[in-house]
């Protein structure tokens, strides 16, 4: 089914109602990394989170180390990892989107746990990112002050997370899919609040600083039948109300929290970065 953009300028009107059907279910049986014409994959040891994690870059035909691409970085959703990156179709999209015209661009990938792309603990995810992933995409020839970033569910909320705080200023484009929205954690659901506590929540919260993403594009895009959905509704009319805040593109398709949403969603997804990239 084609994805149906839709936007809204009304006042936010409603809260978001969340419930534990929201927590990112892990794409299973996904087992394989990219499957471009060049790929690249290591382990990262960080001082950071304390942990090792696997990551992986992806460079189109006709390019390698040497190229200086500008590179998309994708955050993946809770119970899944880099692994789930090709099943959703965005190495093809970039393939397609390269072939069909688009300046190239590098895709790139980490394994974050389930750390939600921020400071839980004494481990730090966004740091991990920010300060050591980077780096070695800068080492593997990548331009990283021409990076974007993506990501679904749990990295969603990072990809907003860290676009309004590590990555303030330093990114050409954003775009959350799925992602949890919510002002208050009053209206966190159980399960989800086992996995990040209040203090954590409120730290790493996104929702209420609209003002952090001035100048930046943001993409947007909810499945109709995600619980999430109305929660992306109400950030978008923020986002729409805030000066300084460039009018987010907004898909709110049908759809639910799942693979086959994520999948419909990437053809525009990778539209949009594209075309903030090339």
């Amino acid at each position: 089914m084609p994805l149906v953009a839709r936007g809204s300028g009304h006042p936010i009107s409603r809260r978001t109602v969340l419930t534990a059907a929201l927590l990112a279910p892990a794409l299973s049986g996904c087992t394989s990394l990219f499957a471009g014409p060049t790929t690249i994959t290591g382990t990262l040891s960080s001082v950071a989170t304390g942990s090792n994690h696997d990551w992986a870059i992806w460079y189109p035909t006709g390019t390698g180390r040497d190229s200086g691409l500008p590179v998309v970085l994708v955050l993946h959703g809770l119970g899944d990892t880099i692994a789930s990156i090709e099943p959703l179709g965005y190495t093809s999209q970039a393939s397609a989107l390269i072939d069909s015209g688009a300046a190239p661009f590098a895709i790139a990938a980490i394994n974050g746990d389930s750390l939600f792309w921020q400071k839980v603990g004494n481990q730090d995810a966004g740091a991990m990112v920010t300060e050591e992933f980077l780096p070695v995409l800068a080492d593997h020839g990548l331009d990283i002050s021409r990076l974007a970033l993506t990501g679904w569910s749990m990295g969603g909320w990072g990809t907003l997370r860290l676009a309004e705080r590590e990555l303030r200023g330093k990114l050409r484009a954003a775009a959350a899919i799925s992602t949890p929205c919510y002002a208050d954690y009053r209206w966190v659901p159980e399960p989800y609040q086992k996995l990040m506590s209040r203090s954590v929540f409120e730290a790493g919260n996104f929702y209420n600083h609209p003002e952090r993403l001035t100048d930046l594009p943001l993409f947007l895009a909810c499945g109709t039948e995600d619980p999430f959905e109305a929660g992306n509704e109400d950030f978008v009319i923020m986002l729409d109300s805030q000066p300084g805040v460039i009018q987010p593109t907004r898909v709110f398709s049908k759809g639910a929290h799942d693979a086959d949403y994520w999948r419909s969603a990437a053809p525009a997804q990778f539209r949009f970065l594209a075309d903030h990239l090339g």
